[in-house]
C-alpha cells in the first residue's frame, strides 16, 4: 500500500521540486510517491495523463498529496484550502514585487488562478472520477475525461526560489497547529481566514472584459485581508489606524522604509508615518470610494506607475511578517568557520524576499534608486 495519497490536482501549476513537509505536499507527477500511488491505482495515472492546454498540447499537472498516516483532520476541505492559500500567498507577492521593480515576475505566477484546484479527481478506491463544486456533484469514467488548464492563464512554474521561504515555513507550522485540533486559537483562525481572503484578492480582475471597477473590487478584498488578520478577537475592533500602526512598527532592512516622515490624515488626526503606511492609506481611500459609490478614476489605481493592486500584496506581506513576529535568527556566539558560511546563506534566505517587497514599496513611494 502506497504511503502517500493523491488528494487533488492543480493543473495550472507546474513544479520541478516538491513543496511541503512530511504530512502534506504538492509535487510533480514523476515524484516517487505519485509513482507508487499509480502502481496501486493505475487509473490515477491515466487521469493525470489526460490534461492538455486549450490546443490539445499535453501538460503535466501538480498533485497535492497527504501521508496516509497523517491526521484525518488534514484531509478536511478547510485544511486543504488553507495549505493551498499558504502556497499562493508565499509565492504570488514575490512575483508581483519583481513585476513592480523589474517589469516582470521572472516566470513566476502573479494571479491566484495558478493555484486553482481542479473539480474532478479519482475517488479513494481508484476507480471513478468524482466531480464536486457548489454547482454540481457527479461521477464519470476516467476513459472519457479530457482535462484542461485554465484557457485564460498559462501554466506557470514555481521554483524553490520563487517561494518566500521564511513565511512559508512559519505558516506551515501554524497550519499544523490550526488544523490538528478542534479548538484553534483566535489568532490561528484569523490567520487562515486572512490568507483565504488574500488569495481571493489575488485573482485576476476578469477576462477580456475586465475594467477598473473589477480592480476596485479586489482592492476592497485586500483591506478585508488586512483587517481579518489583525482583528484582536471578540469584543475588540480593527480599522485603518490599527493596520497602519502594524506597518509602522515593521522591521525594515532599508532605513528609508523605516523613516516615519510622511504625513497621513485619518479623520481629524494627522500622524507622521512610514511610506508603507501612506501607500496603504491610499488603498483604504480607494476602497472607501469604490464601496460608497464615490467618483473614482483609472489614474487613481496607480502611483508612480505602480498599480496599487500589485503593491497591496507587498504591503500585506509586510503586515503578515510583523503579525507573525518573524525575525532573522541570530548567529551563535561560538560559531566556527563552517557555521558562519551557513549563516551567510541563512541571511540571504531571510533577506532576499524582504528586499523585494521593500524595493516595490520604495518605487511606489517615488524614492530614487529604489531598484
Amino acid at each position: 500500500m502506497s504511503e502517500w495519497i493523491p488528494i487533488l490536482v492543480l493543473p495550472n501549476l507546474r513544479l520541478r521540486e516538491p513543496i511541503g513537509n512530511g504530512d502534506i505536499a504538492v509535487t510533480a507527477v514523476d515524484d516517487n510517491r505519485i509513482v507508487d500511488a499509480i502502481a496501486e491505482h493505475p487509473r490515477i495515472g491515466e487521469f493525470l495523463d489526460r490534461f492538455t492546454d486549450a490546443f490539445g498540447d499535453p501538460v503535466s499537472p501538480t498533485v497535492l498529496i497527504i501521508r496516509r498516516e497523517a491526521k484525518e483532520a488534514y484531509r478536511n476541505t478547510s485544511a486543504i484550502a488553507g495549505f493551498r492559500d499558504l502556497l499562493a500567498v508565499s509565492t504570488i507577492p514575490n512575483a508581483r514585487a519583481l513585476q513592480v521593480t523589474h517589469g516582470g515576475g521572472m516566470g513566476a505566477p502573479v494571479w491566484a488562478e495558478t493555484f486553482s484546484i481542479y473539480p474532478w479527481m479519482v475517488d479513494r478506491h481508484g476507480k471513478d472520477l468524482i466531480g464536486q463544486t457548489p454547482a454540481m456533484l457527479g461521477s464519470h469514467d476516467v476513459e472519457k475525461f479530457r482535462g484542461q488548464i485554465d484557457a485564460g492563464l498559462p501554466q506557470h512554474a514555481v521554483e524553490p526560489y520563487s517561494v518566500d521561504g521564511p513565511l512559508f515555513d512559519e505558516v506551515l507550522l501554524r497550519w499544523h497547529r490550526r488544523f490538528s485540533c478542534e479548538e484553534a486559537s483566535w489568532e490561528d483562525r484569523a490567520l487562515f481566514r486572512s490568507l483565504n481572503m488574500a488569495r481571493a484578492a489575488m485573482l485576476m480582475p476578469g477576462g477580456l472584459e475586465y475594467s477598473f471597477y473589477d480592480v476596485g473590487r479586489l482592492l476592497t478584498l485586500w483591506i478585508s485581508a488586512f483587517e481579518i488578520l489583525l482583528h484582536p478577537g471578540p469584543g475588540g475592533s480593527v480599522g485603518e489606524t490599527q493596520v497602519l500602526n502594524v506597518l509602522d512598527r515593521a522591521v525594515w532592512l532599508d532605513l528609508r522604509c523605516a523613516d516615519q516622515a510622511v504625513e497621513v490624515k485619518i479623520g481629524k488626526q494627522t500622524t507622521a508615518r512610514t511610506v508603507a503606511s501612506e501607500l496603504c492609506h491610499r488603498t483604504y481611500a480607494l476602497r472607501n470610494a469604490f464601496l460608497h459609490g464615490n467618483e473614482v478614476t483609472a489614474e487613481q489605481l496607480a502611483i508612480n506607475e505602480v498599480p496599487l493592486l500589485l503593491l497591496a500584496s507587498s504591503l500585506y506581506r509586510i503586515a503578515l511578517f510583523t503579525f507573525l513576529n518573524l525575525r532573522i535568527p541570530p548567529i551563535e556566539d561560538d560559531a566556527d568557520e563552517h557555521a558562519i558560511v551557513r549563516y551567510i546563506g541563512t541571511l540571504s534566505y531571510w533577506k532576499d524576499p524582504q528586499r523585494r517587497h521593500e524595493r516595490a514599496i520604495l518605487k511606489a513611494a517615488g524614492v530614487l534608486n529604489a531598484d
